[in-house]
C-alpha cells in the first residue's frame, strides 16, 4: 500500500513540473487570437402563392487578391415553393472551387407565410427551432439618385429581356457609390448588382454582384420545374424536437414534439 501511494505522489509531482514547463513564459508564443469571417445572402425566395416550383440554386463566390491571385469557392442548394407560399430550403456549406470536398447540408429552413412561422432545422429533421416569420411580398422600387444623406448615389440600367430556364425575365444593372471617406475609403467605391427577374415567379432567376470589398457572387437558378412539390418536404417528423424560440410563445414549454 506504501508503494502504491509513493507511486501516485511521484506521478502528481512530474504532472505538475510538466504542467509547469508547458505554461512558462518561455513557452507561450502570443495569446490567443480571433479570425476573420465572411457570408454572403443567397437568393431571397418570397412567399408567393398560386407559383409553385422546384429548382437548385447555385453560388459560386470568386475574391481577387491583390497580387492578382483569385480564390474560388462554391455551393448549391435546393429551394421548393408550394401553392400556398410554403418554401422548403437548404443551407450548404461553400467548398473550394475544384476540389473533391462535398458541399454538406447544415440547416433545412420551412417556412408558413400563412401561419408566420418559420423552422430551422437540422439536416436530419430531428431538432428544430420555431421562430416568427413575416415577409412582404414586394417591396417598393428605391428612386436612383442620392440615398440618405447623400453619401451614396444609386444608378439604374435596363440590360432588357432574356429567356432563363424557359421563363422570360427582366434585366437590371444596379450600382452604388459610395463616396470618398464614408467607409474610411480614400476615392469612391462601385458596388454593382445585375438582376434577371422572372415576373412569373416573382423571383431572380440570376443574380451578378460586383462587389470591390467582399468579392463577386454569382447565383443561377437552374433545374426549374414548374409544379406542386412534394408535400411531405413541408412536414415535420412526428418524433421531431421543437424548441419554440418566438417571443409571445403561448405554451408555458419551449419543447414540444412535432404534430
Amino acid at each position: 500500500m506504501r508503494r502504491v501511494y509513493l507511486l501516485l505522489v511521484a506521478a502528481f509531482f512530474v504532472s505538475a513540473s510538466v504542467l509547469a514547463r508547458a505554461q512558462s513564459p518561455e513557452d507561450v508564443l502570443h495569446a490567443p487570437d480571433g479570425n476573420t469571417m465572411e457570408r454572403i445572402a443567397s437568393i431571397t425566395i418570397p412567399p408567393l402563392a398560386n407559383a409553385p416550383f422546384q429548382a437548385t440554386v447555385t453560388a459560386v463566390w470568386t475574391k481577387h487578391l491583390a497580387d492578382g491571385t483569385t480564390t474560388t469557392v462554391r455551393n448549391h442548394r435546393l429551394v421548393v415553393r408550394d401553392n400556398r407560399g410554403r418554401i422548403y430550403q437548404e443551407r450548404r456549406s461553400l467548398v473550394p472551387d475544384g476540389s473533391s470536398q462535398r458541399s454538406q447540408v447544415f440547416r433545412i429552413e420551412i417556412s408558413d407565410p400563412a401561419a408566420h412561422i418559420k423552422y430551422f432545422c437540422d439536416p436530419s429533421l430531428q431538432r428544430c427551432e420555431l421562430r416568427s416569420y413575416y415577409m412582404p411580398l414586394t417591396e417598393p422600387v428605391v428612386p436612383a439618385g442620392e440615398l440618405g444623406d447623400g453619401q451614396r448615389y444609386l444608378s439604374r440600367a435596363s440590360l432588357g429581356t432574356k429567356t432563363i430556364e424557359g421563363l422570360e425575365t427582366i434585366g437590371t444593372r444596379e450600382t452604388i457609390t459610395i463616396q470618398t471617406g464614408v467607409i474610411g475609403n480614400n476615392a469612391p467605391v462601385e458596388n454593382t448588382k445585375e438582376f434577371w427577374f422572372s415576373p412569373k415567379l416573382d423571383l431572380n432567376l440570376q443574380v451578378l454582384r460586383l462587389d470591390p470589398l467582399h468579392g463577386d457572387q454569382l447565383f443561377n437558378v437552374t433545374g426549374l420545374r414548374l409544379a406542386e412539390p412534394d408535400q411531405r418536404l413541408f412536414v415535420l417528423p412526428r418524433d421531431c424536437k421543437v424548441v419554440d424560440m418566438r417571443e409571445n410563445s403561448r405554451t408555458g414549454n419551449t419543447a414540444a414534439s412535432a404534430r
